[in-house]
């Protein structure tokens, strides 16, 4: 459902919420072995802890302390340093772009055509000028998007014109 970054015991982690009803847990942490993100697996279960075990050893302990949240510049720390975070994205596209990008995955996979003809615009005004949108960030409330889409296409326009 949503991912979240914090850090326990000097560890950063990543905090996964799932319904273990749509995904259960062998699912996730198969995912998790797969993209090498099982350095460490904290369970919140004994059933969990014992799946855990059975496929990471003793990498697998459980969540003993509470989960320290990261701060809210580094919850999306990939996209925040990617022309990316210019593009309208809703929040769950938001979190999967990042993590994409984190792993060096193609976030191309989780924008839409349109997304993704912004993405390149972005990319070219900030190639012409770096600082074309500075001042503009992306909200992350949903209701915003369109004044937001709108604006973005605003500056855009001055840049496409400004552009060789």
């Amino acid at each position: 459902m949503s991912t979240q970054a914090g850090w326990i015991g000097g560890l950063e982690v990543v905090e996964v919420d799932f319904r273990p009803q749509e995904l259960q847990f062998p699912a996730l942490l198969a995912h998790a072995i797969e993209h090498s993100c099982d350095q460490r697996v904290f369970a919140t279960t004994d059933a969990q802890l014992t799946q855990a075990r059975a496929r990471v050893g003793e990498r697998a302990v459980r969540l003993a302390d509470e989960v320290r949240t990261a701060k809210a510049s580094d919850q999306l720390y990939y996209l925040g340093r990617s022309h990316l975070r210019f593009v309208p994205l809703t929040p769950v596209q938001a979190r999967r772009v990042n993590g994409a990008l984190g792993t060096r995955a193609d976030p191309g996979a989780f924008l839409s055509p349109r997304q993704l003809e912004l993405a390149r615009r972005i990319r070219d005004a900030l190639g012409h000028d770096p600082k074309a949108l500075d001042g503009l960030e992306r909200p992350s409330e949903l209701t915003e998007l369109d004044e937001y889409q709108t604006e973005l296409s605003d500056r855009l326009a001055v840049t496409d014109a400004e552009s060789p």
